[in-house]
Protein backbone atom coordinates (compact mmCIF):
# COMPACT_ATOMS: atom_id res chain seq x y z
CA UNK A 1 0.00 0.00 0.00
CA UNK A 2 1.28 3.43 -0.90
CA UNK A 3 0.26 6.58 0.89
CA UNK A 4 0.58 10.06 -0.52
CA UNK A 5 2.72 12.55 1.33
CA UNK A 6 3.35 16.20 0.58
CA UNK A 7 6.78 17.33 -0.54
CA UNK A 8 7.79 21.00 -0.62
CA UNK A 9 6.16 23.04 -3.40
CA UNK A 10 8.32 23.70 -6.44
CA UNK A 11 8.31 25.63 -9.68
CA UNK A 12 6.36 24.01 -12.49
CA UNK A 13 7.97 24.33 -15.90
CA UNK A 14 5.19 22.41 -17.59
CA UNK A 15 2.09 20.46 -16.58
CA UNK A 16 2.99 16.89 -15.80
CA UNK A 17 0.69 13.87 -16.00
CA UNK A 18 0.81 11.01 -13.57
CA UNK A 19 3.46 8.78 -15.05
CA UNK A 20 3.84 5.07 -14.28
CA UNK A 21 7.14 3.68 -13.16
CA UNK A 22 9.06 1.60 -10.62
CA UNK A 23 7.78 1.14 -7.08
CA UNK A 24 6.58 4.68 -6.56
CA UNK A 25 4.50 7.18 -8.46
CA UNK A 26 4.20 10.94 -8.32
CA UNK A 27 2.17 13.69 -9.91
CA UNK A 28 1.63 17.44 -9.75
CA UNK A 29 -1.36 18.73 -7.87
CA UNK A 30 -3.05 21.80 -9.27
CA UNK A 31 -1.42 24.07 -6.69
CA UNK A 32 1.97 22.88 -7.92
CA UNK A 33 2.70 20.77 -4.86
CA UNK A 34 4.46 17.51 -5.71
CA UNK A 35 2.71 14.50 -4.26
CA UNK A 36 4.89 11.46 -3.85
CA UNK A 37 3.68 7.92 -3.23
CA UNK A 38 6.05 6.21 -0.83
CA UNK A 39 5.99 2.42 -0.21
CA UNK A 40 7.59 2.92 3.20
CA UNK A 41 4.52 4.60 4.67
CA UNK A 42 1.34 2.56 5.00
CA UNK A 43 -2.20 3.63 5.64
CA UNK A 44 -4.12 6.78 4.77
CA UNK A 45 -3.37 10.46 4.91
CA UNK A 46 -6.25 12.55 6.23
CA UNK A 47 -6.05 16.11 4.95
CA UNK A 48 -8.29 18.43 6.98
CA UNK A 49 -9.77 21.61 5.61
CA UNK A 50 -12.44 24.04 6.79
CA UNK A 51 -15.00 22.24 4.65
CA UNK A 52 -14.26 18.76 6.02
CA UNK A 53 -11.80 15.93 5.55
CA UNK A 54 -10.42 14.38 2.37
CA UNK A 55 -8.68 11.02 2.40
CA UNK A 56 -6.18 10.23 -0.35
CA UNK A 57 -4.80 6.82 -1.14
CA UNK A 58 -2.68 5.41 -3.96
CA UNK A 59 -2.18 1.67 -4.16
CA UNK A 60 -0.36 -0.97 -6.15
CA UNK A 61 0.15 -4.70 -5.91
CA UNK A 62 -2.10 -7.63 -5.06
CA UNK A 63 -2.25 -6.79 -1.34
CA UNK A 64 -4.51 -3.84 -2.04
CA UNK A 65 -8.25 -4.21 -1.66
CA UNK A 66 -8.69 -2.09 -4.77
CA UNK A 67 -6.83 -3.04 -7.95
CA UNK A 68 -5.52 0.12 -9.63
CA UNK A 69 -3.04 1.05 -12.32
CA UNK A 70 0.01 3.16 -11.47
CA UNK A 71 -1.57 6.28 -12.95
CA UNK A 72 -4.73 6.00 -10.85
CA UNK A 73 -5.47 7.28 -7.36
CA UNK A 74 -8.25 6.94 -4.78
CA UNK A 75 -9.73 10.00 -3.09
CA UNK A 76 -12.57 10.22 -0.54
CA UNK A 77 -14.57 13.47 -0.29
CA UNK A 78 -17.48 14.76 1.72
CA UNK A 79 -20.53 15.74 -0.35
CA UNK A 80 -21.24 18.01 -2.10
CA UNK A 81 -18.09 17.19 -4.07
CA UNK A 82 -17.84 20.45 -5.98
CA UNK A 83 -17.05 18.59 -9.22
CA UNK A 84 -18.73 19.11 -12.57
CA UNK A 85 -18.35 16.01 -14.74
CA UNK A 86 -18.51 15.88 -18.55
CA UNK A 87 -19.00 12.94 -20.88
CA UNK A 88 -16.77 12.42 -23.91
CA UNK A 89 -18.01 11.05 -27.20
CA UNK A 90 -16.40 7.69 -26.45
CA UNK A 91 -18.21 7.43 -23.11
CA UNK A 92 -15.51 8.46 -20.64
CA UNK A 93 -16.53 10.50 -17.60
CA UNK A 94 -14.01 13.29 -17.01
CA UNK A 95 -13.64 16.07 -14.47
CA UNK A 96 -14.70 19.16 -16.40
CA UNK A 97 -14.42 21.83 -13.69
CA UNK A 98 -14.14 22.39 -9.94
CA UNK A 99 -16.36 24.65 -7.85
CA UNK A 100 -14.48 27.50 -6.25
CA UNK A 101 -14.21 26.79 -2.53
CA UNK A 102 -15.68 23.29 -2.95
CA UNK A 103 -14.35 20.11 -1.34
CA UNK A 104 -12.65 18.91 -4.54
CA UNK A 105 -10.76 22.17 -4.96
CA UNK A 106 -9.78 22.19 -1.28
CA UNK A 107 -8.32 18.70 -1.65
CA UNK A 108 -5.67 20.17 -3.99
CA UNK A 109 -5.40 16.78 -5.67
CA UNK A 110 -8.18 16.35 -8.22
CA UNK A 111 -7.39 17.96 -11.57
CA UNK A 112 -9.49 18.86 -14.57
CA UNK A 113 -9.17 16.12 -17.20
CA UNK A 114 -8.94 13.22 -14.73
CA UNK A 115 -11.15 10.27 -15.72
CA UNK A 116 -13.64 8.79 -13.23
CA UNK A 117 -13.05 5.00 -13.19
CA UNK A 118 -14.80 3.77 -10.01
CA UNK A 119 -16.92 5.20 -7.18
CA UNK A 120 -18.62 4.05 -4.01
CA UNK A 121 -17.85 3.39 -0.34
CA UNK A 122 -14.20 2.45 0.16
CA UNK A 123 -14.71 1.79 3.89
CA UNK A 124 -16.90 -1.17 2.93
CA UNK A 125 -14.60 -2.24 0.08
CA UNK A 126 -17.41 -1.45 -2.36
CA UNK A 127 -16.32 0.48 -5.41
CA UNK A 128 -18.43 0.11 -8.55
CA UNK A 129 -16.89 0.45 -12.00
CA UNK A 130 -18.16 3.47 -13.94
CA UNK A 131 -19.07 2.15 -17.39
CA UNK A 132 -21.37 4.92 -18.57
CA UNK A 133 -23.00 8.19 -17.53
CA UNK A 134 -25.95 6.38 -15.94
CA UNK A 135 -23.61 4.54 -13.57
CA UNK A 136 -21.98 7.81 -12.53
CA UNK A 137 -25.25 9.67 -12.03
CA UNK A 138 -26.81 6.84 -9.98
CA UNK A 139 -23.84 6.59 -7.62
CA UNK A 140 -23.74 10.36 -7.15
CA UNK A 141 -27.42 10.31 -6.14
CA UNK A 142 -27.46 7.13 -4.05
CA UNK A 143 -24.14 7.21 -2.20
CA UNK A 144 -24.27 8.96 1.16
CA UNK A 145 -21.29 10.72 2.72
CA UNK A 146 -18.47 10.22 2.17
CA UNK A 147 -17.93 9.28 -1.49
CA UNK A 148 -14.77 7.49 -2.65
CA UNK A 149 -13.61 7.77 -6.25
CA UNK A 150 -10.84 6.18 -8.30
CA UNK A 151 -9.62 8.68 -10.88
CA UNK A 152 -7.06 8.29 -13.65
CA UNK A 153 -4.60 11.02 -14.48
CA UNK A 154 -4.07 11.72 -18.25
CA UNK A 155 -0.72 10.65 -19.67
CA UNK A 156 -0.27 13.92 -21.55
CA UNK A 157 -0.97 17.57 -20.62
CA UNK A 158 -4.65 18.46 -20.63
CA UNK A 159 -5.60 21.53 -22.77
CA UNK A 160 -7.74 23.26 -20.18
CA UNK A 161 -7.82 26.51 -22.16
CA UNK A 162 -9.99 24.76 -24.80
CA UNK A 163 -12.70 23.64 -22.40
CA UNK A 164 -14.83 26.78 -22.67
CA UNK A 165 -15.26 29.48 -25.28
CA UNK A 166 -15.44 32.35 -25.72
CA UNK A 167 -16.06 34.06 -22.35
CA UNK A 168 -13.42 34.02 -19.62
CA UNK A 169 -13.46 36.15 -16.50
CA UNK A 170 -10.46 37.04 -14.37
CA UNK A 171 -10.53 36.08 -10.70
CA UNK A 172 -9.12 39.24 -9.12
CA UNK A 173 -5.57 39.86 -10.23
CA UNK A 174 -4.50 36.22 -10.06
CA UNK A 175 -5.07 35.47 -13.72
CA UNK A 176 -6.87 32.22 -12.85
CA UNK A 177 -9.28 30.87 -15.44
CA UNK A 178 -12.81 31.09 -14.02
CA UNK A 179 -16.30 31.18 -15.46
CA UNK A 180 -19.93 31.41 -14.40
CA UNK A 181 -22.83 29.16 -15.37
CA UNK A 182 -24.03 31.68 -17.96
CA UNK A 183 -20.72 31.48 -19.82
CA UNK A 184 -20.86 27.71 -20.50
CA UNK A 185 -21.22 26.73 -24.14
CA UNK A 186 -22.75 23.44 -25.27
CA UNK A 187 -20.23 22.79 -28.00
CA UNK A 188 -17.43 21.48 -25.74
CA UNK A 189 -13.96 21.07 -27.17
CA UNK A 190 -11.20 18.72 -28.17
CA UNK A 191 -9.13 16.92 -25.57
CA UNK A 192 -5.63 15.53 -25.90
CA UNK A 193 -5.84 12.55 -23.56
CA UNK A 194 -4.61 10.46 -26.48
CA UNK A 195 -2.33 12.31 -28.94
CA UNK A 196 -3.48 9.99 -31.74
CA UNK A 197 -7.20 10.31 -31.02
CA UNK A 198 -9.20 13.53 -30.59
CA UNK A 199 -11.95 13.05 -28.02
CA UNK A 200 -14.98 15.35 -28.24
CA UNK A 201 -17.30 16.20 -25.37
CA UNK A 202 -20.76 14.68 -25.79
CA UNK A 203 -23.03 17.67 -26.53
CA UNK A 204 -26.28 15.87 -25.71
CA UNK A 205 -25.50 14.99 -22.09
CA UNK A 206 -23.46 18.12 -21.42
CA UNK A 207 -22.46 18.37 -17.74
CA UNK A 208 -23.65 16.89 -14.44
CA UNK A 209 -22.68 16.87 -10.75
CA UNK A 210 -23.98 15.74 -7.36
CA UNK A 211 -25.43 19.21 -6.64
CA UNK A 212 -28.95 20.19 -7.56
CA UNK A 213 -27.95 23.86 -7.79
CA UNK A 214 -25.09 24.28 -10.24
CA UNK A 215 -24.87 28.00 -9.87
CA UNK A 216 -21.78 29.63 -8.49
CA UNK A 217 -18.23 30.14 -9.64
CA UNK A 218 -16.50 27.23 -11.28
CA UNK A 219 -12.89 27.00 -12.46
CA UNK A 220 -10.56 24.83 -14.49
CA UNK A 221 -7.77 25.02 -11.91
CA UNK A 222 -5.87 27.42 -9.70
CA UNK A 223 -3.02 28.45 -11.96
CA UNK A 224 -2.37 31.31 -14.40
CA UNK A 225 -4.04 30.26 -17.64
CA UNK A 226 -1.50 32.04 -19.86
CA UNK A 227 1.38 30.19 -18.19
CA UNK A 228 -0.45 26.90 -18.66
CA UNK A 229 -0.93 27.54 -22.38
CA UNK A 230 2.76 28.38 -22.76
CA UNK A 231 3.69 25.19 -20.93
CA UNK A 232 1.48 23.18 -23.29
CA UNK A 233 3.28 24.73 -26.26
CA UNK A 234 6.65 23.79 -24.75
CA UNK A 235 5.51 20.20 -24.25
CA UNK A 236 4.33 19.63 -27.83
CA UNK A 237 7.66 18.16 -28.90
CA UNK A 238 7.70 15.65 -26.04
CA UNK A 239 6.64 12.05 -26.33
CA UNK A 240 4.25 10.26 -24.01
CA UNK A 241 3.97 6.50 -23.91
CA UNK A 242 0.37 5.32 -24.14
CA UNK A 243 0.17 1.67 -23.13
CA UNK A 244 -3.44 1.45 -24.32
CA UNK A 245 -2.30 1.75 -27.95
CA UNK A 246 -0.87 -1.79 -27.72
CA UNK A 247 2.42 -2.87 -29.29
CA UNK A 248 3.85 -0.43 -31.86
CA UNK A 249 6.90 -1.16 -34.05
CA UNK A 250 8.79 -0.16 -37.19
CA UNK A 251 10.81 -2.18 -39.68
CA UNK A 252 14.40 -0.88 -39.75
CA UNK A 253 15.87 -3.46 -42.10
CA UNK A 254 15.04 -6.94 -43.39
CA UNK A 255 16.33 -8.41 -40.12
CA UNK A 256 15.67 -5.70 -37.52
CA UNK A 257 12.40 -4.40 -36.09
CA UNK A 258 12.22 -1.98 -33.16
CA UNK A 259 9.24 -1.05 -30.99
CA UNK A 260 7.37 -1.01 -27.70
CA UNK A 261 6.76 -3.97 -25.43
CA UNK A 262 4.86 -7.14 -26.29
CA UNK A 263 1.62 -7.00 -24.28
CA UNK A 264 -0.37 -10.06 -25.33
CA UNK A 265 -0.05 -13.44 -26.97
CA UNK A 266 -1.75 -11.90 -30.01
CA UNK A 267 1.23 -9.56 -30.35
CA UNK A 268 3.51 -12.60 -30.50
CA UNK A 269 1.32 -14.09 -33.21
CA UNK A 270 1.58 -10.85 -35.21
CA UNK A 271 5.37 -10.76 -34.96
CA UNK A 272 5.67 -14.41 -35.98
CA UNK A 273 3.06 -14.81 -38.69
CA UNK A 274 2.94 -11.29 -40.17
CA UNK A 275 6.55 -10.13 -39.85
CA UNK A 276 8.37 -13.47 -39.67
CA UNK A 277 10.23 -12.55 -36.46
CA UNK A 278 12.30 -15.43 -35.03
CA UNK A 279 13.95 -13.71 -32.03
CA UNK A 280 13.02 -11.04 -29.49
CA UNK A 281 15.65 -8.98 -27.69
CA UNK A 282 13.85 -7.50 -24.69
CA UNK A 283 15.28 -4.83 -22.34
CA UNK A 284 12.18 -4.56 -20.14
CA UNK A 285 12.55 -5.80 -16.57
CA UNK A 286 10.17 -8.28 -14.98
CA UNK A 287 9.09 -5.58 -12.52
CA UNK A 288 8.17 -3.23 -15.36
CA UNK A 289 6.16 -5.96 -17.07
CA UNK A 290 4.31 -6.68 -13.82
CA UNK A 291 3.59 -2.99 -13.24
CA UNK A 292 2.03 -2.75 -16.70
CA UNK A 293 -0.07 -5.85 -16.13
CA UNK A 294 1.83 -7.97 -18.67
CA UNK A 295 1.72 -11.75 -18.20
CA UNK A 296 5.40 -12.43 -18.86
CA UNK A 297 5.02 -16.20 -18.47
CA UNK A 298 2.25 -16.33 -21.07
CA UNK A 299 4.33 -14.21 -23.46
CA UNK A 300 7.31 -16.58 -23.10
CA UNK A 301 5.13 -19.63 -23.65
CA UNK A 302 3.62 -18.03 -26.76
CA UNK A 303 7.12 -17.29 -28.08
CA UNK A 304 8.12 -20.93 -27.67
CA UNK A 305 4.90 -22.04 -29.32
CA UNK A 306 5.67 -19.77 -32.30
CA UNK A 307 9.30 -20.88 -32.45
CA UNK A 308 10.59 -17.44 -31.35
CA UNK A 309 13.71 -17.12 -29.23
CA UNK A 310 13.07 -14.64 -26.37
CA UNK A 311 16.17 -13.07 -24.75
CA UNK A 312 15.57 -10.72 -21.82
CA UNK A 313 18.34 -8.47 -20.53
CA UNK A 314 17.11 -5.73 -18.21
CA UNK A 315 18.28 -2.11 -18.55
CA UNK A 316 16.88 0.32 -15.99
CA UNK A 317 14.52 2.79 -17.63
CA UNK A 318 15.80 6.37 -17.62
CA UNK A 319 19.20 5.38 -16.17
CA UNK A 320 21.89 6.76 -18.48
CA UNK A 321 24.75 5.12 -16.57
CA UNK A 322 23.08 1.69 -16.61
CA UNK A 323 22.50 2.10 -20.34
CA UNK A 324 26.12 3.06 -20.95
CA UNK A 325 27.53 0.07 -19.04
CA UNK A 326 25.18 -2.55 -20.52
CA UNK A 327 24.97 -1.31 -24.11
CA UNK A 328 28.10 -3.17 -25.37
CA UNK A 329 26.65 -6.48 -24.17
CA UNK A 330 23.26 -5.66 -25.74
CA UNK A 331 24.88 -4.91 -29.10
CA UNK A 332 26.84 -8.16 -28.75
CA UNK A 333 23.57 -10.06 -28.35
CA UNK A 334 22.08 -8.34 -31.40
CA UNK A 335 25.21 -9.05 -33.44
CA UNK A 336 25.14 -12.75 -32.48
CA UNK A 337 21.47 -13.08 -33.38
CA UNK A 338 22.00 -11.42 -36.76
CA UNK A 339 24.93 -13.74 -37.48
CA UNK A 340 22.54 -16.65 -36.91
CA UNK A 341 20.21 -15.17 -39.57
CA UNK A 342 17.45 -14.35 -37.09
CA UNK A 343 14.83 -11.71 -37.81
CA UNK A 344 14.83 -9.75 -34.55
CA UNK A 345 12.34 -7.57 -32.71
CA UNK A 346 14.28 -5.24 -30.37
CA UNK A 347 11.99 -3.94 -27.65
CA UNK A 348 11.64 -2.17 -24.31
CA UNK A 349 8.58 -0.81 -22.49
CA UNK A 350 7.92 2.39 -24.45
CA UNK A 351 10.17 1.70 -27.44
CA UNK A 352 11.40 5.30 -27.12
CA UNK A 353 14.82 4.81 -25.53
CA UNK A 354 16.55 1.49 -24.80
CA UNK A 355 15.60 -0.53 -27.89
CA UNK A 356 16.43 2.17 -30.51
CA UNK A 357 19.66 2.98 -28.61
CA UNK A 358 20.80 -0.63 -29.08
CA UNK A 359 20.08 -0.53 -32.82
CA UNK A 360 21.86 2.83 -33.23
CA UNK A 361 24.90 1.55 -31.32
CA UNK A 362 24.95 -1.58 -33.47
CA UNK A 363 24.98 0.47 -36.67
CA UNK A 364 27.72 2.74 -35.29
CA UNK A 365 29.99 0.04 -33.89
CA UNK A 366 29.45 -2.88 -36.26
CA UNK A 367 28.75 -1.27 -39.65
CA UNK A 368 31.21 1.68 -39.40
CA UNK A 369 28.39 4.22 -39.64
CA UNK A 370 29.00 7.46 -37.75
CA UNK A 371 26.97 8.01 -34.60
CA UNK A 372 25.35 11.08 -36.13
CA UNK A 373 24.33 9.18 -39.27
CA UNK A 374 23.03 6.17 -37.33
CA UNK A 375 21.06 8.36 -34.91
CA UNK A 376 19.57 10.42 -37.74
CA UNK A 377 18.61 7.30 -39.67
CA UNK A 378 16.79 5.55 -36.82
CA UNK A 379 15.04 8.63 -35.41
CA UNK A 380 14.00 9.55 -38.94
CA UNK A 381 12.36 6.16 -39.50
CA UNK A 382 10.93 5.62 -36.03
CA UNK A 383 9.55 8.08 -33.46
CA UNK A 384 11.93 7.77 -30.51
CA UNK A 385 14.37 9.67 -28.33
CA UNK A 386 17.27 7.39 -27.33
CA UNK A 387 20.02 8.51 -24.95
CA UNK A 388 22.64 9.79 -27.40
CA UNK A 389 25.26 10.77 -24.76
CA UNK A 390 25.05 7.27 -23.26
CA UNK A 391 25.91 5.78 -26.67
CA UNK A 392 28.87 8.18 -27.00
CA UNK A 393 30.07 7.29 -23.47
CA UNK A 394 29.86 3.56 -24.28
CA UNK A 395 31.76 4.16 -27.53
CA UNK A 396 34.77 5.58 -25.69
CA UNK A 397 34.54 2.79 -23.07
CA UNK A 398 34.86 0.24 -25.88
CA UNK A 399 37.84 2.03 -27.40
CA UNK A 400 39.45 2.09 -23.94
CA UNK A 401 39.33 -1.74 -23.93
CA UNK A 402 41.89 -1.83 -26.75
CA UNK A 403 43.93 1.19 -25.65
CA UNK A 404 44.28 -0.07 -22.06
CA UNK A 405 44.21 3.44 -20.61
CA UNK A 406 46.57 5.11 -23.10
CA UNK A 407 44.54 7.29 -25.46
CA UNK A 408 46.78 9.19 -27.86
CA UNK A 409 44.08 10.92 -29.88
CA UNK A 410 42.08 14.16 -29.50
CA UNK A 411 40.08 14.85 -26.31
CA UNK A 412 37.16 12.55 -25.54
CA UNK A 413 35.58 14.39 -22.59
CA UNK A 414 35.04 17.93 -21.32
CA UNK A 415 35.71 18.30 -17.59
CA UNK A 416 34.60 21.22 -15.43
CA UNK A 417 36.89 21.29 -12.40
CA UNK A 418 35.17 22.90 -9.41
CA UNK A 419 36.63 24.67 -6.37
CA UNK A 420 33.87 25.33 -3.86
CA UNK A 421 35.58 25.78 -0.48
CA UNK A 422 35.35 28.72 1.87
CA UNK A 423 38.69 30.36 1.22
CA UNK A 424 40.07 31.93 -1.93
CA UNK A 425 39.79 34.94 -4.19
CA UNK A 426 42.42 33.92 -6.76
CA UNK A 427 42.06 30.27 -7.86
CA UNK A 428 44.06 28.38 -10.50
CA UNK A 429 44.14 24.72 -11.54
CA UNK A 430 47.30 22.61 -11.98
CA UNK A 431 47.82 18.93 -12.74
CA UNK A 432 49.16 16.26 -15.05
CA UNK A 433 47.37 17.98 -17.92
CA UNK A 434 48.80 21.52 -17.38
CA UNK A 435 52.26 21.10 -18.87
CA UNK A 436 53.31 18.68 -16.13
CA UNK A 437 52.03 20.98 -13.36
CA UNK A 438 53.90 24.01 -14.75
CA UNK A 439 51.14 25.89 -16.63
CA UNK A 440 48.25 26.78 -14.26
CA UNK A 441 44.77 27.39 -15.69
CA UNK A 442 42.80 30.34 -14.33
CA UNK A 443 39.52 29.33 -12.67
CA UNK A 444 36.54 31.62 -13.28
CA UNK A 445 34.42 32.90 -10.39
CA UNK A 446 30.81 31.69 -10.77
CA UNK A 447 29.32 33.34 -7.71
CA UNK A 448 29.57 32.71 -4.00
CA UNK A 449 32.44 30.32 -3.21
CA UNK A 450 32.32 28.54 -6.58
CA UNK A 451 35.18 28.68 -9.13
CA UNK A 452 35.28 26.63 -12.33
CA UNK A 453 37.90 25.73 -14.94
CA UNK A 454 36.90 23.73 -18.03
CA UNK A 455 39.47 21.47 -19.68
CA UNK A 456 39.03 19.03 -22.60
CA UNK A 457 40.96 15.82 -21.97
CA UNK A 458 41.44 12.34 -23.42
CA UNK A 459 40.10 9.56 -21.21
CA UNK A 460 42.48 8.39 -18.53
CA UNK A 461 43.53 8.98 -14.91
CA UNK A 462 44.80 12.40 -13.84
CA UNK A 463 46.14 14.03 -10.65
CA UNK A 464 45.52 17.70 -9.96
CA UNK A 465 45.37 20.45 -7.31
CA UNK A 466 44.22 24.04 -6.90
CA UNK A 467 46.40 27.03 -6.10
CA UNK A 468 44.29 29.29 -3.88
CA UNK A 469 45.72 32.73 -3.11
CA UNK A 470 49.20 31.29 -3.64
CA UNK A 471 48.65 28.19 -1.49
CA UNK A 472 48.45 24.66 -2.87
CA UNK A 473 45.15 23.01 -1.88
CA UNK A 474 43.19 19.87 -2.71
CA UNK A 475 39.38 19.94 -2.87
CA UNK A 476 37.61 18.05 -0.11
CA UNK A 477 34.54 17.72 -2.37
CA UNK A 478 36.32 15.45 -4.89
CA UNK A 479 38.23 12.14 -4.60
CA UNK A 480 41.86 12.42 -3.41
CA UNK A 481 44.89 10.13 -3.00
CA UNK A 482 48.19 10.36 -1.13
CA UNK A 483 51.33 9.91 -3.27
CA UNK A 484 54.60 8.22 -2.33
CA UNK A 485 55.92 11.46 -0.81
CA UNK A 486 52.90 11.86 1.44
CA UNK A 487 51.30 14.68 -0.57
CA UNK A 488 47.52 14.63 -0.96
CA UNK A 489 46.34 15.26 -4.54
CA UNK A 490 42.91 15.16 -6.11
CA UNK A 491 42.41 12.39 -8.62
CA UNK A 492 39.93 12.01 -11.47
CA UNK A 493 39.35 9.00 -13.73
CA UNK A 494 37.78 10.04 -17.03
CA UNK A 495 35.96 7.34 -18.93
CA UNK A 496 35.90 3.62 -18.18
CA UNK A 497 36.62 0.29 -19.82
CA UNK A 498 33.79 -1.77 -21.29
CA UNK A 499 33.44 -5.40 -20.27
CA UNK A 500 31.47 -8.44 -21.36
CA UNK A 501 29.41 -8.64 -18.16
CA UNK A 502 29.60 -5.19 -16.53
CA UNK A 503 29.01 -4.59 -12.85
CA UNK A 504 27.09 -1.34 -12.52
CA UNK A 505 28.34 0.34 -9.35
CA UNK A 506 27.61 3.71 -7.85
CA UNK A 507 30.17 6.30 -8.86
CA UNK A 508 32.07 8.16 -6.10
CA UNK A 509 30.85 11.64 -5.25
CA UNK A 510 32.72 14.31 -7.17
CA UNK A 511 32.09 18.06 -7.42
CA UNK A 512 33.59 18.04 -10.91
CA UNK A 513 31.34 17.66 -13.94
CA UNK A 514 32.38 15.37 -16.82
CA UNK A 515 30.62 15.47 -20.19
CA UNK A 516 31.30 13.22 -23.15
CA UNK A 517 32.51 14.67 -26.45
CA UNK A 518 30.84 13.31 -29.56
CA UNK A 519 33.05 13.78 -32.61
CA UNK A 520 33.93 11.90 -35.82
CA UNK A 521 36.35 9.06 -35.09
CA UNK A 522 39.67 8.87 -36.87
CA UNK A 523 40.75 5.70 -38.67
CA UNK A 524 42.61 4.25 -35.70
CA UNK A 525 39.71 4.89 -33.35
CA UNK A 526 37.24 3.28 -35.76
CA UNK A 527 39.43 0.18 -35.98
CA UNK A 528 39.72 -0.04 -32.18
CA UNK A 529 35.96 0.41 -31.80
CA UNK A 530 35.13 -2.37 -34.29
CA UNK A 531 37.67 -4.71 -32.64
CA UNK A 532 36.38 -4.08 -29.11
CA UNK A 533 32.70 -4.40 -30.07
CA UNK A 534 33.33 -7.74 -31.78
CA UNK A 535 35.39 -8.93 -28.83
CA UNK A 536 32.38 -8.34 -26.60
CA UNK A 537 30.03 -10.02 -29.09
CA UNK A 538 32.09 -13.19 -29.47
CA UNK A 539 32.39 -13.51 -25.70
CA UNK A 540 28.62 -13.36 -25.13
CA UNK A 541 28.27 -16.70 -23.42
CA UNK A 542 26.52 -18.87 -22.49
CA UNK A 543 23.58 -18.00 -24.74
CA UNK A 544 21.95 -20.97 -26.44
CA UNK A 545 20.39 -19.60 -29.59
CA UNK A 546 17.38 -21.92 -29.64
CA UNK A 547 13.67 -21.05 -29.54
CA UNK A 548 13.15 -20.78 -25.77
CA UNK A 549 13.21 -18.08 -23.17
CA UNK A 550 16.62 -16.79 -22.07
CA UNK A 551 17.05 -14.40 -19.14
CA UNK A 552 20.55 -12.92 -18.99
CA UNK A 553 21.55 -11.89 -15.49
Amino acid sequence: MLSLQFIAPGALDRPLPLLPGGNSSSFWAKDRCLLKASPSIAGRNNLRFNGGTVRVLAMSGDSSAFKMNLNEYLVTLEKPLGIRFAVTANGKIIVHSLKKGGNAEKSRIIMVGDTLKKAGDSSQNRLAEIKNVEDAQNILKEQTNPLSMVLERPRSPFPIHLLHKPSVESSGNSGFSTFNEKFLTPKGSELLGNPNEHVILNEEIKFFSDEENNEGEWAHGSFPLEEYVKALDRSKGEMYYDHSLSMRYTKISEQIYVGSCIQTEADVETLSKVEGVTAVLNFQSATEAENWGIDFRAINESCQKNNILMISYSIRAGDSYDMRKKLPFCVGLLFRLLRKSHRIFVTCTSGFDRSPACVIAYLHWMTDLSLHAAYTWITGMYTCRPDRPAIAWATWDLIAMVEKGNHDGPPTHAVTFVWNDNEGKDVTLVGDFTGNWKEPIKAMHKGGMRYEAEVKLPQGKYYYKFIVDGNWRHSTASPAERDDSGNVNNVIVIGDTASVMPSVQHQPKDANVVKVIERPLDEKERFKLAKAARCIAFNVCPITLTPKSQVVA
